[in-house]
């Protein structure tokens, strides 16, 4: 008694990575005289018959297991092989099932429309662009590769966050904080995500703060002055005296610079202090988008016994502690608030003003 053919399982859907290869499966039953055939159903192709690859295809392959389970190789999977294979029994009338072959591509960054390394001038608007292909879709993601916020604008609010999504990074009146190496990564749960690197500079002229404008010292001791410039490119930095020779490090003077990215923190340290050392210092911090300088004065016992002899007459009342910090006086009296920080500074520019005029 002889059986018609029939399939004992479906022919199930494969997902495939693309360059590996995929193996789809054909049970069948009491196949007796009958014949298997595999065909593509979007081109009716026929791939194979029984023991024989039809195609032309070199990487179509069969294998079969004592007539019953007939597997369909294809190697080195193509996007272009993504579709429905049928299994077919060439019964009257024909027997057949289709199972479904996706084929998946890792991400891949198109260099030639994501932006490159970028350097721009401070206060422009800047658009960062990162173009990725895959299957399925990737995923944009974007953060900082020093793990800082992101500081974007977005419409009246400012955004702050670790991270965002998109192919685009729009950055409103860039600045100083913005300088950074971006990273955008693309990833579609196809291993491996990859990423690429962007690295964004911000050209300015340079800028002092000085945290001690006026700086007491005992005859004797050793004084440090202190310059923090921002800058970038990175600025020449240096420290004149007061009739404006520039201060080279020997055993007099000490001079050191600590950098990070566009801020250069400056010291000055005057070794056993002479009644010569008193007066004004200043600093100096330049590159091709400008220059500017930042005075310092120093001064000794005689000016903190004036500043004594006057406190006597004066109640500046418990907010003398808080107003001397907040001019960044250091070893000086309550009333160098109101006239020592005023009188010094402006001797200081007066002097270097009649020394520039007298060039």
């Amino acid at each position: 008694m002889e059986f018609d053919p029939r399939f004992l399982e479906p022919v199930y859907n494969i997902t495939v990575a693309v360059g590996r290869t995929a193996r789809l499966k054909c049970v069948v039953e009491d196949l007796g005289f009958y014949r298997v055939a595999w065909l593509r159903v979007k081109s009716k192709t026929i791939l194979t018959i029984h023991n024989h690859v039809i195609t032309r295809n070199y990487r179509i392959d069969l294998s079969h297991n004592n007539y019953r389970n007939w597997v369909l190789h294809i190697n080195n999977v193509k996007e272009s092989d993504r579709g429905g294979y049928m299994c077919q029994i060439n019964t009257v009338p024909m027997k057949s099932q289709v199972g479904y072959l996706d084929v998946v591509v890792p991400p891949e960054i198109i260099g030639s429309e994501s932006s490159t390394d970028l350097l721009v001038r401070e206060g422009i608007n800047v658009t960062l662009k990162c173009i990725a292909k895959g299957y399925p879709v990737p995923v944009i993601t974007w953060r900082r590769e020093d793990e800082q916020p992101l500081y974007l604008q977005k419409r009246k609010n400012k955004l702050k966050a670790t991270s965002i999504t998109g192919e685009t990074v729009n950055i409103s009146k860039v600045s100083r904080l913005h300088m950074g190496a971006y990273l955008c990564i693309a990833s579609n749960g196809v291993p491996p995500s990859v990423s690429r690197r962007i690295l964004l500079q911000v050209n300015f002229p340079p800028m002092i703060w000085i945290p001690h404008q006026l700086v007491g010292s005992l005859l004797g001791n050793n004084s440090t002055l202190e310059c923090h410039t921002e800058a970038f490119p990175m600025s020449i930095n240096y420290w004149t005296k007061e009739a404006g020779d520039v201060i080279i490090s020997d055993q007099k003077y000490l001079t050191k610079t600590r950098e990070d990215t566009y801020k250069v923190h400056m010291q000055l340290t005057i070794q056993a202090v002479t009644p010569d050392d008193y007066g004004c210092y200043k600093c100096f911090a330049k590159n091709s988008l400008g220059s500017t300088e930042g005075s310092i004065r120093l001064y000794g016992d005689q000016l903190k016994m004036t500043n004594d002899f006057t406190d006597k007459n004066t109640d500046l009342g418990s907010n003398s502690v808080h107003q001397q910090q907040s001019l960044g006086v250091s070893h000086a009296s309550p009333l160098k608030l109101q006239t020592t920080h005023i009188l010094l500074s402006l001797i200081c520019w007066l002097m270097s003003t009649n020394q520039r005029k007298s060039r």
